[in-house]
């Protein structure tokens, strides 16, 4: 496996959703460098950015179920 820093974008519009987007990034803990959530307000948004430190297989997983969440959005950028 190829490890790479990979950075995420999460943007949570169905709050309900927030415990399993939870559950999902505890799963990947191990590979996560940094996480910061902060609510948007304005929008009645939530972003989530997260930091890995893991193969692009375990992101584009992470990506993939994060989008099967109804009101969830999730891309990711490698480096």
């Amino acid at each position: 496996m190829n490890k790479q820093i990979a950075t995420l974008g999460i943007i949570v519009e169905n709050y309900e959703k927030i415990a399993e987007v939870n559950a999902l990034l505890h799963h990947f803990s191990e590979c996560i460098i940094s996480r910061m959530g902060m609510p948007y307000e304005k929008r009645n948004l939530r972003l989530i950015h997260v930091v890995m430190d893991t193969d692009n297989e375990d992101v584009e997983r992470l990506v993939k179920k994060l989008n099967a969440l109804e009101g969830i959005n999730a891309q990711a950028m490698f480096f």
